[in-house]
């Protein structure tokens, strides 16, 4: 039984010579990422309401209840202390056009 050879090694001895040399072959490469757009950016200003920022910048195919949500989420803001001024960001799901 000496003179046979154990498969379990030489599998786990290729398996060792393999894998470096196919983590070499790909490293540094990344994914390809969807193209991003930049955040859409718009200032609140007087007697603006998330639903009236929503219809008037959202998706028209989207619910508007929706997009107020992924507004509020995405800014963190109560809608009942929105102030004239602040800059919110409308998702770039959300905005008109935006997939």
């Amino acid at each position: 039984m000496l003179g046979r050879p154990r498969w379990g090694r030489w599998a786990l001895v290729a398996a060792l010579v393999v894998t470096p040399g196919a983590l070499f072959a790909a490293g540094g490469r990344e994914p390809a990422r969807a193209q991003e757009s930049p955040p859409f950016v718009v200032e609140v200003e007087y007697g603006d309401s998330l639903w009236t920022i929503a219809r008037s910048y959202g998706d028209p195919r989207r619910d508007v209840r929706a997009v107020v949500a992924e507004i509020r989420r995405a800014n963190g803001v109560d809608p009942g202390r929105l102030q004239p001024g602040r800059a919110l960001v409308i998702p770039a799901g959300c905005v008109k056009g935006g997939d």
